[in-house]
């Protein structure tokens, strides 16, 4: 043991004198903050420099994404290497507390939507199970944005996680140059086609380090993190407004770029020959988007390395696995032709090259006129981004879902009374072997054990009321049903259901507030984009209703709506944990992944959802209505868009509830100003309600009356929270991983 090891109070005040000058005594909590994860950053330099030399043999998996979500990472890594007791002895001595220090921690920047929280759960495990992989992003200095709320309504603050959140980061020394614009001239050479490209600008990037401890195993993985000092300064969302793909665009092209510059300096550096690269690194593509990265791999291999079309392809479609995640609207998944020819006039030359090959071996085959269009890689201008695989990219045997949350994030970490009840009953062994929690599903007949379960329920609502009160002022009932739908904010996510839902509620109260109505608390929270004005409306209708229905008195505590604005991994520790129903209503063919609800369910929620795609593969696994589904398919959004048959206003005559609550947007029924939200009023109606809410409304409600029915049944309800924290066992990303790598490594893990 080291002296580090054995006194970490000496090797904090060095740090301190080091950088502040000062005592521990006399430090403040930033300078002890910084301190302490610098005492901690030695450990992990020294395991991240061993775990390197040690992956330089075999296959490495790499790993790239638009986003990640690695969350506040002094609790994490202070606990993924067992300092916990130590640090927290050593602090004690000085008079100091652990806990104060990791409030002060701030959250990395690197992401805002479910891809996010799939990528931190993916690395994660890659590390704690001892995978050689290396995954690969963006370093957004600016985040995505803070939201603040004033006067109901979302304004967009910087978001300044670096000043604290670098102390993470480890700065790389090498520079890596991206080649864009210019035009391109072709000659004929010895041996074949020549193509030299002028009039180029070259962006340089830069890039930093952020470890990914393993679970208390002495491994950790790299995220290396593309840095340039405009294009990758803030997160660009992925959404269909022009101006943002072309940027988002230039994003994804970078990201790719820089990890296959990366990957193949790797390769070349331990003595190996470029023909071997797909012999020692596989990548896996989890984001259509970032498909982008074969065609860049045939122009590295074709002009940089020289290799004949055929002999580089070869290597490409062996070095790439591809599964998707979730299907996305195609304008979601396409490119803007002119804008890629303007900005990488070589690489659209070469997807041209791939699209036109593609094109022939199809035609080869018989494949009629119809289905050749539906194939092209590039039609009508437009780059069809998940189209590139069927040009020939390995995809191999089927592996199942890809849905994987971090159990070590939300059970271990984010729900303590959950994580000591499940080891009380399972042991130690669930931490590392996850898929053990299935046996939860064996024991619902066991009293104790349902009496246990809804005791944890009981403990995190009280958490949560707590810090709300403690952050908030705000005072709740824990005793009332928790209702949550954290997801970020647009029409198609339909957060407009739940607030109509709401309001009929409240109406019913208004009329007679002795109604015989289950006391609820609603929780929602998430981000609109800056440029969607729907979302933004619907958050100033949120905040709006919370405003009025929190301060009526005349309803006696039977209704609250709480909005989470700024939500981040911190908060939902607390929200997920407490909930008792969590809602995931995004629009039938509307993508998504809705990892919020999946968390949520892990952590004993019962659900209610739509009739979504990533909906329907959870409800699968669920038994016993654990999960309640309702509202249109998709193969009803899709009849109802080409057939034009579906009429918002038909559902508006017909019942007298869905009139109310519409009426209620323009302040009818007196809870809002005259006229107040005519824009979300004209959405459903003058617009014909494009994500179908009208249509689904009364199920919605009746669907949440029967669950709340069952919430008052006790041990059946308890058994449902039970059957859904079992979920661990099928989607912890453990679980997950191990699938994959039994089929692309035929490793026996």
């Amino acid at each position: 043991m080291t002296n580090l090891e054995e006194r970490p109070e000496e090797e904090i005040q060095k740090i301190l004198y080091q950088h502040g000058a000062v005592t521990v005594e006399e430090a403040s909590s930033k300078e002890l903050y910084r301190a302490v994860s610098y005492h901690i950053r030695e450990t992990i330099g020294r395991q991240m420099s061993r775990t390197e030399k040690n992956s330089r043999e075999g296959m490495t998996m790499v790993y790239m994404s638009m986003e990640y979500l690695p969350g506040s990472l002094l609790r994490k890594n202070i606990d993924y290497l067992d300092k916990g007791k130590s640090l927290q002895e050593a602090l004690e001595k000085r008079g100091c507390n652990l806990r104060d220090l990791i409030l002060e921690d701030r959250e990395l920047g690197l992401g805002y939507s479910d891809i996010g929280y799939l990528s931190n759960g993916l690395m994660d495990t890659f590390a704690s199970g001892s995978y050689n992989a290396i995954g690969y992003g963006l370093l957004y200095r600016e985040g995505y944005f803070r939201q603040e709320i004033e006067n109901f309504q979302q304004l967009e603050k910087p978001d300044n996680w670096w000043v604290r959140g670098k102390n993470w980061l480890y700065k790389g020394d090498k520079k890596y140059k991206v080649t864009t614009g210019g035009r391109v001239e072709v000659s004929m050479g010895d041996k074949g086609l020549v193509f030299t490209t002028s009039d180029t600008e070259e962006l340089v990037l830069r890039y930093y380090d952020l470890p990914y401890l393993g679970y208390r195993n002495g491994f950790c993985n790299r995220l290396r993190l593309f840095d340039h000092e405009t294009i990758t300064r803030r997160i660009k969302p992925l959404d269909s407004t022009a101006e943002n793909r072309r940027e988002r665009f230039k994003q994804e092209y970078l990201l790719v770029s820089g990890a296959l510059q990366d990957v193949i300096k790797t390769h070349l550096s331990n003595g190996r020959e470029i023909e071997t690269l797909n012999d020692h690194f596989l990548l896996l593509m989890m984001d259509t988007n970032l498909l982008l990265a074969i065609p860049e791999l045939m122009r590295i291999l074709v002009d940089q390395y020289k290799l004949e079309w055929d002999d580089a392809w070869e290597i490409t479609s062996y070095a790439f696995f591809y599964t998707p995640l979730v299907p996305l609207e195609d304008t979601l998944l396409t490119l803007e032709g002119k804008t890629f020819r303007e900005w990488l006039p070589r690489l659209w030359m070469v997807l041209e090259e791939i699209h036109h090959r593609y094109l022939n071996r199809l035609r080869s085959t018989g494949e009629v006129e119809e289905g050749i269009k539906s194939s092209g890689i590039l039609w009508d201008d437009q780059v069809r981004l998940y189209n590139i695989p069927g040009a020939g990219v390995y995809e191999g045997p089927p592996i199942g879902h890809p849905l994987a949350v971090s159990h070590r994030r939300w059970i271990l970490s984010g729900n303590p009374p959950l994580r000591d009840l499940i080891e009380d009953y399972l042991g130690v062994d669930f931490v590392e072997k996850p898929e053990v929690v299935r046996k939860l599903l064996r024991m619902e007949d066991d009293k104790n054990l349902l009496l246990k379960v809804a005791g944890v329920k009981e403990r995190n609502k009280r958490l949560l009321c707590e810090e709300l009160y403690r952050k908030e002022g705000i005072v709740l009932d824990p005793n009332t049903v928790f209702h949550g739908y954290l997801k970020d904010i647009s029409a198609s996510n339909r957060q407009v259901l739940m607030l109509l839902w709401i309001l009929d509620q409240y109406l019913i109260l208004k009329d007679n507030p002795n109604t015989d109505m289950v006391p609820r608390t609603v929780f929602i929270g998430g981000k609109a984009a800056a440029s969607d004005f729907e979302g933004k409306e619907i958050i100033r209708l949120a905040n709006r209703l919370a405003d009025v229905i929190n301060r009526d008195k005349t309803i006696r505590e039977k209704l609250k709506l709480i909005f989470v604005h700024d939500l981040s991994l911190k908060k939902e520790e607390f929200v997920y944990p407490a909930l008792d129903i969590t809602h995931s209503l995004t629009t039938p063919t509307k993508g998504g992944l809705h990892l919020a609800g999946l968390t949520a369910m892990i952590n004993g929620a019962v659900a209610i959802g739509s009739r979504e795609e990533t909906n329907e593969l959870i409800r699968g696994y669920t038994k016993d209505s654990s999960m309640e589904l309702f509202g249109i398919d998709a193969e009803e959004v899709k009849r109802c868009y080409n057939t034009k048959e579906y009429s918002s206003q038909e559902y508006y005559y017909l019942n007298r509830d869905v009139r109310r609550a519409v009426d209620a947007l323009l302040g009818k029924q007196d809870i809002i100003g005259n006229g107040e939200f005519r824009g979300i009023h004209d959405m459903l109606l003058k617009y014909n309600d494009n994500n179908f809410i009208l249509r689904d409304f009364v199920e919605y409600k009746i669907k949440i009356d029967t669950m709340e029915a069952d919430y008052l049944t006790g041990d059946k309800w308890t058994a449902k929270m039970l059957h859904n924290i079992a979920l661990i066992g099928e989607f912890a990303s453990d679980v997950v991983v191990s699938r994959y790598a039994k089929k692309l490594w035929q490793t026996s893990k």
